[in-house]
C-alpha cells in the first residue's frame, strides 16, 4: 500500500509487538465454537444446576402429598384403677388411622407433579436464558478482538505515513512538527490496544464465569471477523406456543385447577379407623372374663359443618385461578412485543451496515487520492490522519453493528424457542 522506509523509533514498535502477540495467541489456535461454549455452560453453570435441583426437589414431593398421615398412637394409665365387672382397668392403649375422601391423594399428587413441572420449564427457561447470555458475549469478545486486529492494522498505517512524512521532510516538503504529530497518534495507537487488551481480559473473565471454569481459561476465537459475518437468520419469527416462560404458566394453571378439585374434596368429611386396647386386672373375680383384655374398634367420621372456611378456601383458589390467566396473557404480550423490537432492532442494523459500507468504499477511493497527494506534498497531514480516523471509526462500528446483529438473531432465536429445546 506504501513504500516501505526506515522507522526511527524501534521502542514503541516493540510495545506493539508485545501487545499484538498476545491477541495472535486467540487468533492463530484452534478455535472453540459458540455452541461448545454453550454445552459447557449447560453442563457446569451454577445457577443452572442450582435450578435443577429445585426441580428435582419439586418431584419428590409428589411422593410426599400422596403419602398418608402417621397414626395416632396413644397411651393412658389410671392412676386410681377403673373397677369393671371383670376387674380393675389399668392401662389403654389407642391406635388411630385418619382417611381423606375418596382420590384425595391422587389430586395432592397431581398438584405436586404440575409444581415440579414449573419448576422444570424454569429451568428450561434459565438453560436458554444462559445460552443467551454466553452468545451475547462470545459475538462482543468477536467484535473486540476483531477491533483490535483494525487498530493494529491502524498502528501500521501510521508508521507508513510516518516514513512518507519523514522523507518529505528530508527534501524539504514538510515540518517536524508533522513527524511529531504522526508519533502522537502512533502513541495514542499504543494506548488504545493496551485499553482492548484489558478489556479482552475482563470479557473472558466473564465468559468463564458462565461456565464456571477458571477465570483465566483462554477463549479462542481463530477468526472473528469471519464469526461476525456468519449470521445464521431465523426461519421464524412468530411467538412459539410452547416457550417454556408460557409452558411455565400453564402448568400452575394445571396445578390450580387441581387445587380447585382439592379443595372441593376438603370440604367433604375424613374418616378415621382406630382400635383401642385397655388392659384389664385379674383379681380372682368369680366371673368366666375375668382378667380378659378389652378390645375395641372404632370408626370416627370428621364433620366439616364451618362452611365458611371452606367457601374462602374455594374462594381464594379461584381468585388465583384468574391471577394465573392475567399472567398467561400478559406473558405473551411481552414475548411478542420482545420479538417485534428485536425485529425492528435487526432491520435498524443491517441499514446501518449498509451505510458503514458505503462509506468505506468512497473512503478507499480518497485516501488512494490523498496518500498520491500527500507523498507530491500537495495536502497535509492533519487532513490525511482525520480521513484515516475516520474510516477506523467506520470499521469499529460496522464490527459493533456485526456484534449487535449476531446477539439480536441469538435474541430472536431465544424468544421463539420451544420448551423441547
Amino acid at each position: 500500500m506504501f513504500n516501505t522506509y526506515p522507522i526511527k523509533s524501534p521502542g514503541s514498535s516493540l510495545k506493539l509487538v508485545l501487545i499484538g502477540l498476545l491477541f495472535c495467541l486467540s487468533f492463530n489456535l484452534n478455535g472453540q465454537s459458540l455452541e461448545d461454549l454453550k454445552t459447557t455452560a449447560a453442563e457446569n453453570n451454577l445457577e443452572l444446576k442450582t435450578q435443577y435441583k429445585r426441580f428435582e426437589a419439586q418431584l419428590e414431593g409428589i411422593s410426599l402429598a400422596k403419602s398418608w398421615q402417621d397414626p395416632n398412637l396413644s397411651f393412658g394409665y389410671f392412676i386410681s384403677p377403673i373397677e369393671t365387672r371383670v376387674g380393675p382397668q389399668i392401662a389403654r392403649f389407642s391406635l388411630t388411622q385418619m382417611l381423606p375422601w375418596f382420590g384425595t391423594f391422587k389430586v395432592k399428587g397431581d398438584i405436586a407433579a404440575y409444581k415440579a413441572e414449573a419448576e422444570f420449564e424454569k429451568f428450561q427457561d434459565q438453560k436458554l436464558k444462559l445460552y443467551l447470555k454466553v452468545a451475547q458475549q462470545y459475538y462482543e469478545l468477536s467484535a473486540l478482538r476483531y477491533v483490535a486486529k483494525i487498530e493494529e492494522e491502524q498502528f501500521e498505517i501510521l508508521k507508513d505515513l510516518k516514513s512518507i512524512v519523514e522523507s518529505n521532510f528530508e527534501n524539504n516538503k514538510a515540518n517536524l512538527v508533522d513527524i511529531l504529530r504522526v508519533e502522537l497518534e502512533m502513541d495514542k495507537q499504543l494506548n488504545v490496544l493496551q485499553v482492548l487488551k484489558d478489556q479482552d481480559q475482563a470479557l473472558v473473565t466473564q465468559l468463564n464465569q458462565m461456565m464456571n471454569r477458571p477465570l483465566e481459561a483462554p477463549v479462542l476465537i481463530p477468526n472473528p471477523k469471519q464469526t461476525l459475518e456468519q449470521i445464521q437468520f431465523m426461519e421464524s419469527d412468530t411467538l412459539s406456543i410452547t416457550h417454556p416462560r408460557l409452558e411455565r404458566i400453564r402448568s400452575l394453571q394445571d396445578s390450580n385447577a387441581a387445587e380447585s378439585e382439592l379443595a372441593q374434596k376438603q370440604a367433604l368429611p375424613q374418616f378415621g379407623l382406630g382400635l383401642d386396647y385397655a388392659i384389664i386386672q385379674n383379681q380372682n373375680v368369680m366371673n368366666a372374663d375375668a382378667g380378659q383384655d378389652a378390645i375395641m374398634p372404632m370408626l370416627s367420621v370428621s364433620l366439616p359443618i364451618f362452611g365458611k372456611k371452606n367457601k374462602s378456601r374455594k374462594k381464594a383458589v379461584s381468585l388465583q385461578g384468574e391471577a394465573i390467566q392475567f399472567q398467561l396473557e400478559n406473558e405473551k404480550t411481552l414475548l411478542r412485543t420482545e420479538i417485534q423490537v428485536a425485529k425492528y432492532k435487526q432491520d435498524e442494523l443491517f441499514d446501518r451496515l449498509d451505510l458503514y459500507e458505503k462509506q468505506l468504499l468512497r473512503l478507499k477511493d480518497i485516501l488512494q487520492l490523498s496518500e498520491v497527494a500527500l507523498a507530491n506534498a500537495s495536502m497535509e497531514i492533519e487532513e490525511v490522519l482525520r480521513l484515516y480516523q475516520e474510516r477506523l471509526l467506520y470499521l469499529k462500528q460496522q464490527a459493533q453493528a456485526l456484534a449487535n446483529l449476531q446477539k439480536t438473531n441469538e435474541t430472536l432465536g431465544y424468544l421463539t424457542s420451544n420448551s423441547a429445546l
